[in-house]
């Protein structure tokens, strides 16, 4: 993959003559039963997606009954609705969950909405097919994304520090430049939040190593020294006081942006996806700056273009016609995508992507300009995480806390870990 943001290769979408198509449909139905959505937010996506509900429901007469929860909370609150046969007819899914919903029949499949209710003749194929399921497409993606580096560039020239080439640095000029900045930061603040606990963040370095988080069969797909050695680099920046202390760090809310560190004033660098700098700056005065994340000496690309997260519908819905123009309304309609912008990732949608971008903020840009230069350096998309995942996910805090706080060792920590991610897979 070496080009970006050409109109083909990233997307495209129908322009306002089949919206008004659309709306002509949405009428005939207008006096229908509520239709339910549910995402995960934070407070600046939970505006822009009540905003667009309001503006659907003003378009169409239909009634929307909107329901948004914190990452943490959300897939417990999802699981629990599966559970309970009591979906909601709309979902924002994430990549790491689509293949267990769809396989467990909870989602429906949406390729005979194509070319009806859903307009993606000119929708970019590989964002589309990061939705597809055993051959069938179960969710459509909202934006791509891929992990990142973001740190204060106020903070970061006052103490004169110098970024190189972010597609070829690496954790070594990484840990110097904390070196050089320890003792030039303001008081209370420490070169980076610490990432040991950070599931993406492992991925990313495993990726460099030529390996994956998991295999396409559902198994881990690196082995114990990767992850002792992840561990121990994060432990190191520890002990070195390039990181805030295990008490400190204990508090970063890694699923609540605004008690992360850099948001806090603890770090001057954080790990976040790319669609997230919009909301981060709106919660820091200084100006963010997004790089990649530093690779290994010799290594392979660690980073991929992923969906941000992606709009599925319930097999459960009692009127799928009426959820997928909705879902259609999200992807499609300039004035809904006027008020989302990208803060979801940026569009597969070319005409949609087109009309925004010479309305973008200048923290919007950076996430285009960002990606752009991320298409050059990435690898595939991985497999995606296979059933259980989740469970992998919450155990890596833990796990890195008891590092952390010295209550075991490294190669303990990492090894204990480890056998709890092969039985928690194997238990799949």
């Amino acid at each position: 993959m070496s080009q970006l943001m050409n109109r083909r290769q990233f997307g495209g979408l129908f322009g306002s003559a089949a919206a008004l198509s659309l709306l002509a449909s949405l009428d005939a139905r207008a006096a229908g039963a509520a239709l339910r959505l549910i995402w995960w937010g934070n407070p600046d996506r939970d505006r822009r997606t009540n905003e667009v509900v309001a503006l659907y429901t003003q378009q169409t007469g239909s009634e929307i009954v909107p329901e948004t929860y914190g990452w943490g909370d959300y897939w417990q609150k999802l699981a629990t609705q599966a559970a309970g046969s009591n979906l909601p007819d709309v979902i924002q899914m994430d990549y790491r969950y689509i293949f267990e919903y769809a396989r467990r029949n909870q989602l429906a499949a949406l390729d005979g909405f194509i070319g009806n209710q859903l307009k993606l003749d000119d929708f970019d194929a590989n964002q589309l097919a990061s939705g597809v399921v055993d051959g069938k497409l179960y969710g459509i993606s909202m934006g791509a994304n891929s992990h990142s580096h973001i740190y204060k560039k106020p903070v970061f020239d006052a103490a004169g520090l110098t970024m190189p080439d972010m597609t070829t640095w690496t954790l070594d000029d990484f840990r110097a430049m904390g070196a050089a900045a320890k003792d030039k930061l303001p008081e209370g603040m420490y070169f980076t939040q610490n990432m040991g606990y950070l599931e993406p963040r492992l991925e990313s370095f495993v990726r460099q190593r030529g390996k994956a988080l998991y295999t396409a069969e559902g198994k881990v797909g690196y082995e114990l020294q990767d992850l002792t050695d992840y561990f121990a680099f994060w432990k190191s920046m520890q002990d070195e006081g390039l990181t805030p202390p295990a008490d400190v760090s204990a508090l970063d809310a890694s699923n609540k942006m605004e008690e992360s560190m850099i948001v806090l004033g603890k770090t001057l660098f954080g790990f976040i996806h790319s669609n997230q700098l919009v909301a981060n700056q709106k919660l820091v005065p200084e100006e963010l700056a997004m790089v990649m994340v530093p690779g290994q000496a010799g290594g392979q690309p660690g980073q991929y273009l992923k969906p941000s997260m992606l709009l599925s519908m319930a097999e459960t819905s009692a009127n799928k016609d009426a959820a997928a123009e909705l879902m259609n309304f999200f992807l499609t309609n300039e004035e809904a995508n006027d008020i989302l912008q990208i803060e979801r990732g940026v569009t597969g949608d070319a005409s949609v992507r087109e009309r925004l971008l010479g309305g973008l903020t200048d923290t919007e840009k950076k996430i285009v300009d960002y990606l752009n230069v991320v298409a050059t350096s990435v690898g595939p998309l991985p497999p995606p995480p296979p059933q259980n995942a989740g469970e992998v996910d919450r155990a890596i805090r833990p796990a890195w806390d008891a590092i952390a706080f010295d209550q075991v060792s490294v190669e303990d920590g990492a090894k204990t870990f480890y056998d709890e991610i092969v039985a928690i897979l194997d238990r799949a």
